[in-house]
């Protein structure tokens, strides 16, 4: 990127300024993959590209996929979000055999009162800006839920280009304290090119591919 950029005459890229750009990339790469709102068609709503669209989409998330974790949930049903959630992949009742259900608060009244599909025995959630809010719960149905599992989309660690200042005060790159992208090497050209355009330049993969060419032919 400081190639790039002081090839384009952008200017002299900090190393703090870097790290703001590249966090930003990666989440926006990361909604990119969920799916981005602005592509979706009225009546239709499903984005061009979305997470869970296919498994070569999937495979591009599975960095951020980790094993399932237990949820705590309380007697009113409500299991706050694990540190780090971004969104469900799939909700398992505690014998991580079978699934628990996604509701919408709209339709719950219709599940709570089925007699065709008892919550007991299928329980079914919903998503609150506090967490998840399970049924049949012990405020709501005196039956006390026994636990699930949730296996989700987490948060990207945040990109770190650490570095020591030399005997003139430039930063020079120090690999221990810095923190590398988590994401698929074959994906970290997409996080370049966004990185690339914050920054003001546009540039293509192949393009991309130039320059760190260049930059190995001049020692970079």
């Amino acid at each position: 990127m400081q190639f790039a950029s002081n090839k384009a005459q952008a200017g002299y890229l900090s190393p703090a300024q870097f790290n703001i750009i590249a966090n930003q990339a990666s989440t926006d790469f990361l909604d990119y993959l969920l799916g981005t709102f602005q592509s979706y068609q009225y009546g239709r709503p499903v984005s061009k590209v979305q997470w869970g669209m296919n498994e070569i989409v999937r495979q591009r998330l599975t960095p951020l996929i980790g094993p399932a974790v237990p949820l705590t949930i309380d007697v009113t049903g409500l299991a706050p979000y694990p540190t780090g959630f971004q969104q469900v992949d799939a909700m398992f009742q505690a014998n991580m055999v079978d699934r628990v259900r996604y509701v919408p608060q709209h339709k719950v009244y219709s599940y709570v009162k089925s007699q065709i599909d008892p919550i007991a025995t299928n329980p079914i959630f919903t998503i609150e800006s506090g967490g998840f809010r399970f049924y049949p719960n012990t405020t709501n149905n005196s039956v006390a839920f026994t636990g699930a599992l949730l296996s989700f989309v987490n948060t990207p660690p945040t990109i770190v280009w650490g570095y020591t200042p030399d005997g003139n005060g430039r930063p020079v790159y120090a690999p221990g304290s810095s923190v590398d992208p988590i994401w698929y090497e074959t994906d970290n050209s997409e996080l370049l090119s966004r990185a690339m355009k914050i920054l003001g330049i546009n540039l293509s993969a192949p393009e991309l591919t130039q320059i760190g060419n260049e930059m190995q032919k001049n020692g970079g």
